[in-house]
Parts: structure tokens; C-alpha cells; sequence
């Protein structure tokens, strides 16, 4: 009997053993099994814990890190299902990356203007306007310039690419000028060419901020009544002549300006001058000027030919269909920055459908209005920036509309209007997001996502500029098929640490056209009266 419950007791304990055994295996052999998919969690939560997330989601299981590019798996989206309209009201961040490569860009950078080589009296004026360290941007597109190289200045919007191409412009103006270079009246020097008025009085108005008292004659024509200026025209000496396109395609054909002594051009903004509309006007505008298609690089007193720069905060996608026959590629300087294409302040994703736009344009807009703090909204089509303009009043909510189809009766003054704080909240479209300063704004809404590269970054860089004070914002709203094919490729990008790609999905796309304005060009003296300044 005692052999038989010994045996039954020897018998449970070994197979409660076996069992525990069994248990304890089975459990680490499911922890294995899992370990595998929870690396990329547990590196989730270690970086979450240290570190700003490049990708910040609704669902957290998309959030992505830095640490996790080093995997070589296919990404996974967090707008991967927004094709489907039940995923509405989702949402995610990207933020800023790439910081690695400005710290190494700022190792190299000069420490004054003078050391780039300018002119001493200009770098004076700049001290006076508290302008001491020059831009990255600066540093490196400066001594191009200089060079008497041939120039593609691409970088990002806010960085500084404005003053990189005027300071070296009015060095070499004033070297020239000091030569005794002979010119008869309406023959200058220089030559900038914009696509909207709007930036060219703002370019024309830092010319002649930064060379005050340096004797330099700066011309302002942004278009309108052209036709009494082409049988009355303006005669006077001119040095820098800074233009919107239509006008001085217009003037320079009647002979009104003397082109045979330029020496320095400037395409401003030339992604959207390069844009297919305006090609064959562009190309025959660009053939009269006196460009050389290889520059000589020997040292005269006075160039032989003239010196093409070309700015963009993208680089042009048609630069070679334009410039064929006019400027040898191999020839072009570009000078690029490490941000070039990619995100560079925190952004905002959300999935909505069409009917919930209204709401949450209202939800976003009204407590940035009560802080005092000025929004941009973007629009695709005109007729879509007038009815938010109009929507947004009837909320009780003062606004300021900008689009191509304004007239210059109701156009002129808008943009002044919102710069001079009159009213917090300017509804445009793709026009007043080409090179305007807005250091002022903090927060961009993308009511309409935009459909193309260039749109998206020129949006984008309304805000986070050199200067700006705060945290900067920009919230998209996405609807559409095609806005969301636009954001996946963004969101890919951002996934794998790169630049944006280049893309264009416009279909049936409303053209801004370079409008011709009744402004009458004129001299602008004092920078003091701000009400005159013809915006």
C-alpha cells in the first residue's frame, strides 16, 4: 500500500514538474515569437522618452523615430487607408528633420560681410539696419556670384536668397559706376524680373533700404497703363530696374529701356516664370537680353556680357526646355542648401470629407484670431479664396482677399492691408505664396491641399522665416483622392529621412496668369510712409 501512494505521489509531483517545465518553455517560446515585432515598439518607447518623434499619430503604432529608418522594411503610412472616406478625422505630425546638416553647414560659415568681399560702405549701410552675420545662403551664394559665374540659387523659402543676390548686385554696380562706365538715360545696369507685383514693390523696397546714400538709382515697375508710358515713357537715369514680367516684356519690346549695357539679371522666383504658360513669351523676353551662353571669365573693367541668376525655393523643373540655346547648362553655378525640399516647421495632417471644411476652418481660425496672431489660408482656385473671404465676414471674422482675379482698383492696398495689421486673416491662392516676407505669421491652413511641389513648398515657407518670432505652424486639410496621393508621397519621404519629391498632379488646373496692372511705375523715396507703398 505505501509503495502505491508513494508511487501515486512520486507520480503527481514529477508530472505537476513536467507541467511547470512545459508552461515555462511554452511562455518563452511565445516571448520569442514576439520579439521579433516588438523591436521597432520597444525602440518606439525608448526613443519616445528621449526624443521628439519625426511622425507623431493618432494611432500611436505609426509614430516614427529617427532610430527607425535603420530598418530596411517598406514603410508603413499612417495615411496608408485615407482613401477610404471612414478614416476621416484622423491625423498626424511631421516635424522638421535634417537639423545634422546645418550643424555642419554653420562650421564653414564667414563671420562678417566683409569677409565676402563687398562693398565696404555697403557693409556699413547693413550694420546701421543691424544686419551683422551674413545667412548661410549667403555665405555660400555670395562668392559664386561674385565670381561672375552664371548662378542657380536654390534654397529654402525664408533663408535669405534675396539679399544673397542684391548685395553682390550693388557691389558690382558701384565698382562699374566708379569706372565711368558711359550710359545714356533708361539704360541700367541691373535687371530684376518677378512674377506678381506683390513681390516686386517688396524687392524694390529692400534695394533701396539696404543702398541708401550709395547713389544707387532704383527703378520700380510693376505694370498698367503701359501703353501711355510706351508714347510718353519715362526718361531719367536708372541703375537696378526691378520689374513684373508682362510690363517689362511690354516696355523693353517699344525700346523704352535701353537693355545693351546690362550686366546683371535676376529671374526671381523662376519655377514659376519657367511654368509652361508663359515659355514662348519667356524664352523670346530672355533672348534679348545680352546673356552670355558661356560666361568669360576675364577680368575687364566692365563684363562683355551679362550675368544670370537664377532664384527659386525649388529648383526649376523646365530649366533646360527654357534656357536651350540662351545659357550652356554646364555653365550654371547651383548653389543648394542641405533643407532644399524638406519639411522645416511642425505640420499638420487631417483627414476631413468636403462638408466638414467650413467647421473646422472655424474651430482653427477663431481662437488664433482672439490671440491677435495672423493666418494664411490657401486656397487652389480664386473662387474658393473670395467665398472664404466672404464666409469668414459672415462669422463676424475681418479678412483680407488676394487672388487673380482682383482688379487693380480692388487688388492694390490688399496686401498692405494684412501687412499693416489691419486684419489678421488673409484668404489667397497659389499667387501670394511666391517670395512675400511674412515674418510676421506664424500659422499656415492649406484649405485646399496643393497639388504640386512647388505650390506645397512656396505655401509651407510663408511661415518659420528667417526672423520670425514664435512657433510657427502649418495645418493641411485633406480630402480628395488626389490631395491624398500628394500627402503619402510626403509622408514617404519624411519616413525615409529625405526631400520631398518632385510631383504634379494638377489636372485641369485654374492658370494664374501675370496680371497686368493699371500701376503706373514710379521712384519710391520715402520708405517712411507706409500707406504709399503701392502693395
Amino acid at each position: 500500500m505505501l509503495l502505491q501512494f508513494g508511487y501515486i505521489g512520486c507520480k503527481t509531483k514529477i508530472n505537476v514538474s513536467f507541467l511547470n517545465i512545459t508552461r515555462h518553455y511554452a511562455k518563452a517560446g511565445v516571448r520569442t515569437r514576439r520579439k521579433g515585432k516588438n523591436v521597432a515598439i520597444n525602440d518606439t518607447m525608448e526613443d519616445q522618452k528621449s526624443k521628439i518623434p519625426i511622425i507623431k499619430c493618432k494611432k500611436k503604432m505609426y509614430d516614427f523615430y529617427k532610430s527607425n529608418i535603420r530598418t530596411k522594411e517598406k514603410p508603413t503610412l499612417a495615411s496608408h487607408g485615407w482613401k477610404n472616406k471612414k478614416t476621416r478625422d484622423d491625423y498626424f505630425f511631421i516635424y522638421p528633420y535634417g537639423n545634422d546638416e546645418e550643424k555642419m553647414n554653420e562650421e564653414v560659415d564667414f563671420k562678417t560681410f566683409n569677409d565676402l568681399g563687398l562693398s565696404t560702405s555697403l557693409c556699413d549701410n547693413l550694420e546701421n539696419l543691424g544686419i551683422y552675420k551674413p545667412l548661410h545662403i549667403q555665405n555660400i551664394g555670395i562668392p559664386k556670384i561674385l565670381q561672375e559665374s552664371n548662378v542657380l540659387l536654390a534654397a529654402e523659402t525664408g533663408c535669405g536668397k534675396t539679399l544673397a543676390y542684391l548685395l553682390p548686385l550693388i557691389t558690382k554696380i558701384l565698382i562699374w559706376k566708379q569706372n565711368n562706365v558711359q550710359r545714356t538715360l533708361n539704360t541700367p545696369l541691373g535687371l530684376i524680373v518677378t512674377p506678381s507685383r506683390e513681390l516686386t514693390v517688396q524687392i524694390a523696397l529692400e534695394l533701396i533700404r539696404i543702398s541708401k546714400h550709395l547713389d544707387i538709382k532704383t527703378k520700380l515697375i510693376t505694370g498698367g497703363k503701359t501703353k501711355k508710358m510706351i508714347l510718353d515713357p519715362p526718361v531719367d537715369h536708372v541703375d537696378v530696374l526691378v520689374c513684373s514680367f508682362g510690363v517689362v516684356s511690354k516696355l523693353t519690346t517699344f525700346g523704352v529701356y535701353d537693355l545693351s549695357l546690362l550686366r546683371y539679371v535676376v529671374l526671381d522666383e523662376a519655377d514659376a516664370l519657367f511654368h509652361h504658360t508663359f515659355q514662348e513669351k519667356l524664352q523670346v523676353f530672355i533672348k534679348r537680353l545680352p546673356i552670355a551662353y558661356e560666361y568669360d571669365t576675364t577680368t575687364d573693367a566692365f563684363p562683355k556680357a551679362a550675368q544670370l541668376i537664377l532664384v527659386s525655393a525649388t529648383i526649376p523643373s523646365r530649366m533646360d526646355i527654357v534656357l536651350n540655346g540662351i545659357v550652356n547648362r554646364n555653365s550654371l553655378e547651383h548653389v543648394t542648401t542641405e533643407k532644399l525640399h524638406k519639411i522645416l516647421v511642425p505640420q499638420k495632417f487631417i483627414r476631413l470629407i468636403p462638408s466638414q471644411k467650413p467647421v473646422e476652418l472655424l474651430k482653427y481660425i477663431k481662437p488664433k484670431v482672439q490671440n491677435k496672431e495672423r493666418v494664411i489660408i490657401f486656397s487652389n482656385q480664386n473662387s474658393t479664396s473670395y467665398w472664404l473671404f466672404l464666409f469668414l465676414r459672415e462669422c463676424g471674422i475681418e479678412a483680407t482677399n488676394l487672388n487673380g482675379d482682383m482688379s487693380l482698383e480692388v487688388r492694390r492696398g490688399k496686401y498692405g492691408e494684412f501687412l499693416n495689421g489691419k486684419t489678421l486673416v488673409l484668404s489667397t491662392t497659389n499667387g501670394g505664396s511666391r517670395g512675400l516676407d511674412t515674418v510676421m505669421v506664424n500659422h499656415i491652413l492649406n484649405y485646399d491641399f496643393p497639388l504640386d511641389t512647388s505650390s506645397y513648398i512656396h505655401r509651407c515657407g510663408r511661415t518659420g522665416r528667417v526672423g520670425s518670432r514664435g512657433d510657427s505652424r502649418v495645418t493641411n486639410f485633406v480630402c480628395r483622392l488626389t490631395e491624398v496621393v500628394v500627402v503619402q508621397k510626403i509622408e514617404m519621404a519624411a519616413r525615409k529621412m529625405k526631400p520631398i519629391p518632385i510631383f504634379n498632379l494638377v489636372a485641369n488646373e485654374e492658370e494664374e496668369e501675370i496680371l497686368e496692372d493699371n500701376y503706373t511705375g514710379q521712384m519710391i523715396e520715402d520708405l517712411n510712409e507706409v500707406e504709399n507703398i503701392p502693395y
